[in-house]
């Protein structure tokens, strides 16, 4: 206990000036390979090599990853199909365009009247199929980007982020093992009797490595955090986004498909009665 002392008293310590830097040592570094290592490993595996498993490492948030992946394997299996799709919906409808121009050719050529206006109908009304079908993919083919947006902005976000955040959690859980090792270091020598040479002058590496640990652990807070909200809001967007996409096809399928039927509906202009002899159609049977 302190007393009165009229004399002076003298008090030495050495000041804390201790970057993050100093702190991440050779020693750190291979702690951190070694939990990246351990990571990937059953406890099993990692029991029978001799490796120590922290809690930490049964972390759900970076097995994420995998569903990531899963979901960006299907995201890019819709987007190719839906382009395919669009494309040869697209064909189809230059097709519809192509054959009302033979249809309106062929009205013009024929001396019938009343075959010539049937031809003249089912030429306006494949017109109007390709007209419809412009339409429809005016109205699909926003779902390309909304797919584009999720898979390569998104996801790839994501993944950043998880990385960064296993990163600082290998870089905290290296600093507490080296502060269990350095503690038990303190231990040993002191059931011995010994003194430690670090501890004698100040002990200035054990409280750089605490205050390593202390700035680990704030960093590795903060990004679990940004992970989880990003997680979350990927989750809901990933839910949302494919119903959302899922229901503007169908409507828009649906629609098309309607309105070609009422189209098509009103073109009833069978049986067409055509003089085989004469007029378009009988030109090339000369």
């Amino acid at each position: 206990m302190p007393v009165a002392d009229m004399e002076e008293v003298t008090i030495n310590y050495v000041k804390l000036h201790a970057e993050p830097t100093e702190g991440k040592t050779l020693d750190i570094i291979l702690k951190k390979m070694k939990h990246r290592i351990v990571e990937h490993m059953s406890s099993s595996t990692a029991d029978a090599l001799g490796l120590s498993r922290a809690i930490l490492c049964n972390d759900g948030l970076v097995k994420k990853m995998e569903e990531l992946e899963q979901n960006s394997y299907i995201y890019k299996g819709l987007l190719d199909h839906a382009r395919q799709f669009l494309q040869s919906f697209y064909n189809l409808a230059q097709t519809h365009k192509e054959l009302g121009e033979i249809f309106a050719s062929t009205g013009v050529r024929e001396l019938q009247p009343n075959a010539s206006e049937a031809f003249a109908i089912f030429s306006e009304a494949h017109r109007n199929f390709e007209k419809l079908g412009m339409d429809y993919l005016k109205k699909v083919k926003p779902m390309l980007s909304d797919l584009n947006t999720y898979l390569s902005k998104a996801i790839p976000d994501t993944k950043l982020t998880i990385k960064k955040y296993a990163d600082a959690k290998f870089e905290y859980l290296s600093y507490c093992l080296k502060v269990k090792e350095m503690d038990d270091e303190e231990y040993a020598y002191a059931a011995l009797h010994e003194s430690l040479y670090r501890v004698e002058t100040g002990n200035y590496d054990y409280r750089v490595v605490l205050r390593c640990r202390q700035l680990a652990r704030e960093r590795f807070a903060k990004l679990r955090s940004d992970v989880l909200v990003k997680l979350e809001l990927l989750d809901q967007k990933h839910v949302q986004d494919i119903v959302f996409q899922l229901q503007r096809f169908v409507a828009a399928v649906t629609e098309y498909h309607e309105n070609c039927y009422s189209v098509l509906k009103d073109a009833n202009v069978f049986p067409i009665e055509v003089d085989l002899t004469r007029g378009a159609l009988g030109n090339p049977l000369k």
